[in-house]
């Protein structure tokens, strides 16, 4: 796999035709895409984008967020962590101290796991981890891993939400 700067126009065209649930972006910092091979003629198997946080974290300007990873469904297994590094290594080359990400409580987040972040927040509807107001905040801090316990209750609440989706 290799990576690649992507303008915001590319980014947007991707998101549109793979994205499950979120609709492109008006704006970006940047844009990075992985493809099958290096150069142009490459298949591009996935995108993320990185913008400025829209959160209450947008005052922190030693702060921003990924706003969105898409991998189209028949890219390899390891795609989305792949991506998930590229981002990380620019972010922090840049400068930046902390990575913020999102994603909904019915997604597994293991390739945000494997790439270092871990669990800030959790917010779901009991029964339901799918409600638009179910929510998973994601962190990622230059020159630092999570400790024992950000692990445990990362993978604690992972299991909670798996539980409640199964009943």
């Amino acid at each position: 796999m290799y990576h690649t700067a992507l303008k915001l126009r590319e980014a947007q065209e991707f998101i549109q035709a793979f994205h499950r649930h979120s609709p492109p972006l008006k704006r970006h910092m940047f844009s990075i895409g992985v493809s099958s091979h290096q150069g142009w003629g490459g298949k591009l198997l996935g995108v993320a984008t990185v913008d400025r946080c829209s959160s209450a974290w947008s005052k922190r300007y030693d702060h921003v967020e990924l706003r969105r990873l898409c991998i189209r469904p028949d890219a390899k297994k390891n795609t989305a962590s792949f991506l998930i590094g590229k981002v990380k290594d620019a972010c922090f080359a840049m400068g930046y101290r902390v990575i913020i990400t999102y994603t909904k409580p019915n997604e597994c987040g293991a390739s945000l796991k494997a790439s270092g972040f871990w669990l800030q927040k959790a917010r779901w509807v009991k029964g339901q981890p799918e409600h638009d107001r179910g929510l998973l905040q994601w962190v990622a801090v230059r020159d630092r891993q999570p400790d024992a316990e950000e692990r445990a209750w990362t993978k604690q609440t992972l299991e909670q939400i798996k539980e409640d989706v199964n009943k």
